[in-house]
């Protein structure tokens, strides 16, 4: 009896002390894990300083990192870089094409396939010197296919065609000017290049009813179709009917001739390919000048990029994955099957927050205001922001109250106003004010009371659908005391409904050609008919059209503006019947693996791509 006792009692002490020791064993494997910091909210989705040494997610083995890149790539029916494409597809091809100028990440014009740019006295010709530099093909880049692919760019976006500059009008060789040297020329590299003929065109419908799993908003990576809604593109573009005729007085010289003075050279950042190519529309390979060239096609629209000087870098080549939606992007980002995945303004907007990866922001020339015809409304809101922190207004993209870039040098130095005008509308008084508190409201919310607060109705493009700012809208109105409803409309019906004024607020999404500009926006407004005059004196409009003039031309050296450019576009801005809200930017995910990052710009998101390196995950 005794010795059962005790075996029971043994049996069940080596239970405890089995139960004990798996115990911290447990403790002590998952210790070191409680330990580690979390992660906050808001660092979900840090902005990457480009000029910062970034170390991979996982730490590279012994093996070499790969020499191949994948990158997001959409089959647009053809690769002629000069038609109308993607973000992303167009991100691809600035890796093989270059442009007669090109803008840096401080906002400055710099030429690119010109060694100079000489304008003449009267300021109507600008007379253009060539690089000496060969086509991937071995073909020496000429004035003939700079003319031609000038003015297929003309026809496809302003179905324009200039006149041909004859040799009496040619302007005089004695000519002055501003001129900027260009860079050297580089070694040849002559490929034969092959394509099948074909100009079947990829297309995609979506519907209504379509929805995805990452965001509950309808129809993610439904087509933009930004140039609908975005008067300041239309107006900006317009300046290329500024051109009255084009010469080629040389095969490395080209001549433009204007109508009238007026900025130009901003224009002229589209690709250049051979003038054989300059309107095909199919997809044949066509050479171009770039560091990496398409040395291949699969059947699945899938591109092959191959580095031109393969020693000076890490990524020798690229694949460009056809994506035919975001949401296949998005997949084959998760599976690491994408190692940079770049998205447009208005992907960025709705999936900024949806991942924890590393990210890089790109500011592009979007800019995103509220549209209020009522004079007395717009009085309450600008009330109500100056009174709160405008920061958190424009959540998750950087504020800007009226079309300011990073990078655009005429508001260099001057970090405020010189006075505030009498008349601002900031300081007019509101009419009728609400008799309950917001702060009240916000604070402790009554459905009753909620449902006998004024509605306003606040109109949104539905491509583009930031939730942060839409948050941010809400409460600006819970803080005049009234309640939202968005109504949300399809792209190509966005102008329609804009001009019915069925709303109290209208959210405008604008983009121009480059740098945003305030008097281009102004005019984009009076283009839509959404105002019907614009009251500024002579002098402003002066100082307006200064400061549009000198983002548009090479500069030597960085200039302040005068100190009342500032003073000027915001009294514009007060006199519009528009509150801004932010600029916007496409944004770059790099999946675990990728080392380094990249220091281009919105319009060439993948400049100093060479020297990523990528570890297998």
């Amino acid at each position: 009896m005794n010795m059962n006792k005790e075996r029971k009692f043994f049996t069940i002490k080596n239970i405890i002390k089995a139960v004990f020791s798996c115990w911290l064993c447990l403790m002590m494997l998952v210790l070191p894990l409680a330990c580690q910091r979390a992660i906050e909210p808001e660092n979900l989705d840090p902005v990457t300083d480009p000029d910062e040494n970034i170390l991979p997610s996982i730490i590279p083995g012994t093996e070499e990192p790969s020499s191949s890149l994948c990158l997001r790539y959409h089959d647009d029916g053809n690769l002629n870089p000069l038609r109308k494409h993607s973000y992303s597809t167009a991100a691809v091809f600035s890796l093989v094409y270059d442009s007669l100028f090109t803008y840096d990440a401080a906002g400055l014009l710099h030429c690119d396939l010109a060694a100079s740019a000489v304008l003449s006295e009267d300021q109507l010709t600008w007379t253009i010197k060539l690089r000496d530099i060969n086509f991937h093909s071995g073909e020496k880049l000429t004035s003939a296919d700079v003319e031609a692919s000038l003015r297929f760019w003309l026809k496809i976006n302003l179905n324009y065609s200039p006149a041909v500059l004859s040799e009496e009008e040619t302007p005089l060789s004695e000519e002055t000017g501003q001129g900027t040297a260009g860079d050297t020329s580089e070694e040849d590299f002559p490929v034969e290049t092959e394509g099948e003929d074909s100009t079947a065109e990829a297309s995609q419908d979506p519907t209504d009813d379509e929805y995805d799993y990452y965001i509950d908003t309808p129809v993610l990576g439904e087509e933009a179709r930004i140039d609908l809604y975005s008067g300041t593109l239309s107006v900006s573009s317009e300046r290329g009917r500024l051109i009255q005729a084009i010469g080629r007085p040389t095969a490395d010289t080209l001549q433009i001739k204007l109508r009238e003075t007026g900025p130009l050279l901003d224009l002229l950042t589209f690709p250049i390919v051979p003038a054989a190519n300059a309107e095909s529309n199919s997809y044949q390979l066509i050479p171009g000048t770039g560091a990496y060239q398409i040395s291949e096609r699969d059947g699945n629209g899938q591109l092959l990029l191959k580095r031109r000087a393969a020693d000076e870098g890490q990524i020798t080549e690229i694949v460009a994955c056809n994506c035919t939606s975001v949401i296949e992007a998005l997949e084959l980002f998760e599976n690491n099957k994408l190692d940079i995945l770049l998205l447009d303004r208005e992907e960025a907007s709705r999936l900024r927050e949806r991942f924890r990866v590393r990210s890089q922001d790109y500011s592009d020339s979007g800019f995103v205001s509220l549209l209020v015809p009522d004079s007395s409304l717009k009085a309450q809101l600008k009330t109500s922001i100056a009174q709160h922190n405008p920061d958190n207004l424009s959540a998750p993209f950087p504020y800007a109250a009226y079309y300011r870039r990073a990078g655009d040098f005429r508001f260099l130095g001057q970090h405020g106003l010189l006075t505030e005008p009498a008349d601002s509308e900031s300081t007019t008084p509101v009419n009728n004010p609400p008799t309950d508190s917001p702060d009240e409201d916000a604070d402790n919310p009554d459905e009753k009371n909620t449902e006998k607060l004024p509605v306003y109705r606040i109109l949104m493009p539905r491509v583009f659908y930031p939730l942060g700012l839409q948050s941010q809208l809400e409460s600006l109105i819970t803080r005049i005391g009234g309640r939202v409803e968005f109504v949300m409309v399809r792209a190509e019906d966005y102008q329609e409904q804009l001009l019915l004024r069925n709303y109290d607020m209208a959210l405008l999404l604008d983009e121009s050609t480059g740098y945003g500009d305030p008097w281009d926006y102004a005019q984009g407004l009076l283009q839509q008919n959404l105002i019907s005059s614009i009251n500024v004196s002579g002098d402003e409009l002066r100082i307006l059209e200064d400061g549009r003039y000198s983002q548009s031309e090479l500069l030597e050296n960085v200039v302040d503006q005068e100190a009342d450019y500032l003073q000027t576009v915001y009294d514009l801005f007060a006199e519009l019947p528009v509150i801004g809200l932010c600029n916007t930017s496409s944004l770059l995910w790099y999946r675990d693996g990728v080392e380094g990052s990249l220091n281009g710009t919105a319009e060439w998101p993948y400049k100093g791509i060479e020297s990523i390196s990528v570890w297998q995950p």
